[in-house]
């Protein structure tokens, strides 16, 4: 796969998990905001992830001489980070699709198939948008400015976490929204320009 081609799958994926944040206010779940998301959501963000698990790895064939071992042990982190991000969104489809068939053995509040998947997803996901922010600033192949904006949608995103109730909800959509706006300017950066020698830094 042609690394033109990983930046445009990078940009797709990217573009649609910030459409699927957006549309966890537009159309949100039987429940409210702090609830499952919709279907709708759900199924754009699963379609997103799959286009993420192609995409990311982008980052790291344009800056591998740079970055090295510890950039691809971020990229590693992200993706594993989407995977639990899918058993999550798969899990709310299944939970708002088909009430009572996935196990709420304390009643209220995530049953533990999402809330495994979404600690899991939203630490990864935490440490390694900071390791491949940190390692693209000091790559200077891609902008250095992509890499500060994930590096800071990574900060906010980790500490929105603790929060709870509808703020949470917002704080940490919006935290994604910045972070996936740097992943989605890098894979446009890959798309348009191609070679990570015709990048400009």
């Amino acid at each position: 796969m042609s690394l033109r081609l990983n930046g445009q799958f990078l940009l797709a994926g990217a573009t649609g998990t910030i459409l699927a944040s957006l549309l966890i206010f537009l159309i949100p779940g039987p429940l409210g905001l702090t609830g499952p998301g919709s279907i709708p959501a759900n199924v754009v963000a699963i379609l997103s992830g799959l286009l993420l698990l192609a995409g990311l790895p982008a980052l790291y064939r344009a800056q591998a001489k740079q970055i090295r071992r510890i950039g691809l042990i971020g990229i590693v982190l992200l993706e594993i980070a989407i995977v639990a991000t899918l058993v999550l969104y798969s899990v709310e489809i299944l939970d708002v699709a088909k009430p009572g068939s996935i196990p709420h053995p304390g009643g209220e509040g995530p049953p533990p198939l999402a809330l495994i998947p979404a600690i899991l997803g939203i630490a990864l996901l935490f440490i390694g948008s900071v390791i491949v922010g940190i390692t693209t600033i000091r790559a200077h192949v891609l902008p250095a400015a992509i890499g500060w904006v994930i590096l800071i949608g990574s900060v906010l995103l980790i500490a929105t976490f603790p929060l709870n109730g509808i703020l949470s909800t917002i704080l940490i959509n919006g935290a994604i929204v910045v972070l996936f706006a740097g992943l989605a300017w890098a894979g446009a950066t890959l798309s348009f320009r191609g070679n990570a020698t015709q990048v400009s830094r």
